[in-house]
């Protein structure tokens, strides 16, 4: 059956009664449901059968555990370097690992979080095709196609950011679709709501806010309704501030707070930590020009177009549809989606960020949402009696590609070039453990070095407060402690006292890692620059571990007392 004969299967303009007979909300919870335990399903056996993940997921978890289960605990130990809401959301699972301890110790509270903000998203892909009047058919082909894409199932499943972030963007773009059909202020309300909860979870919605707030100002001005240009300029600043308020709102508190906290306004760019040490740690190293980082335009453009192959064809329809029709809605997606895709891009070109695959996933959802922007909402078939039908043809085959692009996708992950984590790559291990065997990947070893370490420590059974370390480096440790206050960690309000004098302070161990290894220098090693290599003068080397790449990763030092001066 062609695109042709299954776009007929849309609703005609003069059966508006049988759209607005929506299914039971029953199916969307179903569907919630189906997702969520599909999608937790996945992540728990790539870690507890493969121990295949990304540490950025479960380090975010730890961030929840120091600030309920540390020695001293307090909300602003999730810390101020990476947004807050997926650690604050996992926050009550944790408590649940006193039945199932794999919850904290593998991470798996993290999974739950993805997988359930993943399933969201799914179903708010379901609400767009509602809204915008898809049949049963188109609507489940919208759902399939973001549902099943390789890698939504793949971040759906990892305990990352991702998933919250496509889920706030769907649920803007939804509520500013409705905003441009209606004009209702209410939905713009929840644009903004929706962009501010998006913030807590990823700052490139600072850009999908910035572009919407344009789109939102081009859309009010050109409304025809209102022949006072004064009044005009009053409703544009008045909508303006109505989806940008929020989000405001959670900028400025984020800052302050963190400021006030621990001295660093953005901690993201100040903060050794951040990406921005990161970057130059990267660069010290001669990294910057690697797989991971390469900002060649023709690199840029394939990492796009492997994680979507139809992007740039969607971006060309969506301005098409917009001129012909004189809608704003297509240009809808452009501005949530597409905005954060070209900072993602520039970024990369720059080297402001590392030019990793995931950071293009959001032209998977755009894509969707562009091609349901090709049927005319509900209200719009009712009140012009129209059926676009090229529109809706164009929009189906954009649906029809979105599936049949899976293959590309998936093959396209496999290459270190394109896929350039471990997480996406390192699938050949799993698929064709013959030609890329596990025990020699070291992905496939990550954290054997934290459980060594965290078994020693919890085997000395050791007061609150005897084992200091940076967290920044030693979340896994710390997630696979039975005795989580024994440690003291960055976030702990004396922690600077017992860095600075730790035989004052009742430590009795300082774990140390490797300098020459960590993505950024942490707080040990900047303080005492020769722990590692010689204990500088306080420390007695009691036990090494190897990390996942072969070399000494963790030194466990006890502390002998104050330094011994130089002879």
């Amino acid at each position: 059956m062609s695109v042709a004969e299954l776009a007929r299967w849309a609703p005609a303009a003069d059966d508006v009664s049988s759209v607005r007979r929506r299914p039971s909300p029953t199916a969307g919870i179903a569907l919630f449901l189906f997702c969520s335990v599909a999608y937790f399903a996945v992540g728990t056996v790539m870690i507890l059968r493969y121990n295949y993940f990304d540490p950025d997921g479960p380090s975010r978890l730890a961030n929840a555990g120091y600030a309920i289960m540390s020695r001293d605990p307090h909300v602003s130990a999730i810390g101020f370097v990476w947004n807050p809401l997926p650690s604050l959301t996992e926050i009550p699972l944790l408590p649940l690992s006193r039945w199932w301890p794999e919850l904290k110790t593998q991470g798996l509270a993290a999974v739950v979080q993805s997988a359930m903000f993943m399933a969201a998203a799914v179903v708010m892909v379901r609400r767009i095709a509602m809204d915008r009047g898809l049949s049963a058919v188109w609507r489940r082909v919208a759902i399939v196609a973001l549902a099943a894409n390789p890698v939504i199932v793949i971040y759906g499943a990892s305990g990352m950011s991702e998933a919250a972030e496509i889920f706030c963007t769907l649920w803007a773009a939804r509520n500013l679709l409705r905003w441009v059909d209606s004009r209702d202020v209410g939905h713009l309300a929840w644009v903004g709501i929706a962009m501010a909860v998006g913030y807590l979870a990823r700052y490139e919605f600072a850009f999908s806010a910035a572009a919407t707030a344009m789109l939102v100002a081009l859309v009010s001005l050109s409304d025809r309704a209102f022949t006072d240009r004064r009044m005009l300029w009053q409703r544009t600043a008045l909508n303006i501030l109505i989806v940008g308020f929020p989000i405001g709102v959670a900028f400025t508190s984020w800052a302050v707070v963190g400021w006030v906290t621990t001295g660093d306004l953005f901690a993201t760019l100040s903060s050794t930590y951040g990406n921005a040490g990161q970057i130059a740690t990267a660069a010290l190293r001669g990294m910057t020009t690697d797989k991971s980082g390469n900002n060649e335009p023709l690199i840029i453009a394939m990492r796009l177009l492997a994680m979507q192959p139809v992007s740039g064809i969607a971006v060309a329809l969506a301005v098409w549809l917009a001129a012909k029709t004189r809608r704003a809605d297509p240009l809808v997606p452009l501005a949530v989606f597409g905005s954060v895709l070209a900072f993602a891009a520039w970024g990369q070109f720059t080297g402001t960020t590392f030019g990793w695959f995931r950071f293009y996933i959001l032209a998977i959802p755009m894509v969707i949402v562009i091609a349901m922007c090709c049927w005319a909402p509900v209200r719009t078939i009712g009140r012009h009696g129209e059926k676009p039908a090229t529109a809706v043809k164009a929009g189906a085959a954009l649906l029809c590609a979105s599936l049949l692009v899976f293959p590309v996708t998936a093959t396209a992950m496999l290459n270190p070039d394109i896929g350039n984590q471990h997480l996406q790559f390192g699938w050949r291990s799993i698929i064709d453990p013959q030609k890329y065997p596990p025990a020699e990947q070291w992905y496939r070893r990550l954290r054997t070095d934290d459980r060594l370490i965290a078994d020693y420590l919890d085997n000395q059974h050791l007061p609150n407060g005897s084992v200091l370390m940076d967290t920044f480096a030693g979340w896994g440790i710390w997630l696979y402690s039975d005795d989580p206050k024994q440690f003291v960690v960055t976030s702990d309000y004396d922690f600077a006292a017992a860095l600075n004098r730790p035989w004052d302070n009742r430590v009795r161990y300082i774990l140390v890692s490797n300098p020459a290894l960590n993505d950024a220098p942490d707080a040990v090693n900047l303080r005492w620059p020769t722990l590692w290599a010689d204990g500088a003068g306080f420390g007695r080397l009691v036990f090494a571990a190897v990390g996942a790449t072969g070399q000494i990763r963790w030194r466990i030092y006890e502390v002998t007392g104050p330094p011994q001066p130089q002879s």
